[in-house]
């Protein structure tokens, strides 16, 4: 008996690495699809799951593009966020484009949105557990940028202050190993090597090149 309690704890441990694997890249969990939430008009609060009684109260769709719609809870189109992700945090609804590689604050007043872009600074108060890196950070000359690893994995995430990306922009690399997310510009980086964020169709001065050399 003894022996397969120990071979059923042994199969849990062995799957913990591969499950944490599959996890959100970060502590905090974007709105899922056919996510309630509401806006408090008075004091300027969002919050998830509301009651819907006394405030603005929206449901989460994907629309064109992937990006994330928000209909009032009679169907009626409110508004678009020209994201694909949001999280609420401490009552402030927060936006990241994949396109973009930017995060974004979402207000709603008077019917209206308005998105203010986050700084390095602010951005990686959200992602503590990430080294936020600009792309304004890399070699105008080489479009490289030298970063140390350590022992550990090392948790990178990317943030574009440079203008509006192709679409097909990714990571590759010939190497080194790294996992990516479906949230565009995080990874986690296992072995030291090169690592390219690039237009795989397109690799010239206007749709320039970014290599991430881990040491």
């Amino acid at each position: 008996m003894k022996k397969v309690v120990l071979s059923i704890l042994s199969l849990i441990i062995i799957g913990l690495p591969v499950m944490a694997e599959n996890m959100p890249p970060a502590k905090l969990k974007p709105l899922k699809n056919k996510a309630k939430i509401s806006y408090n008009q008075a004091n300027g609060i969002w919050a998830e799951k509301p009651d819907c009684k006394h405030e603005l109260c929206f449901l989460k769709v994907k629309g064109f593009g992937d990006f994330s719609d928000y209909l009032f809870l009679n169907s009626d189109f409110a508004f678009t966020t020209d994201c694909e992700h949001e999280f609420i945090v401490n009552g402030k609804l927060i936006g990241h484009s994949n396109k973009n590689l930017n995060f974004y604050e979402i207000d709603y007043a008077n019917g209206k949105v308005q998105k203010t872009l986050l700084d390095k600074e602010e951005v990686q108060a959200l992602f503590p557990e990430y080294s936020v890196v600009c792309l304004s950070e890399f070699s105008e000359n080489t479009n490289a940028l030298k970063i140390k690893k350590g022992f550990g994995d090392l948790k990178i995430l990317l943030l574009n202050d440079k203008g509006i990306l192709p679409d097909v922009y990714k990571f590759s690399s010939g190497n080194a190993k790294f996992e990516q997310y479906d949230m565009s510009g995080f990874i986690k980086i296992t072995k030291s090597g090169m690592i390219q964020f690039s237009d795989y169709s397109d690799n010239s001065s206007k749709n320039l090149w970014y290599v991430l050399l881990i040491r």
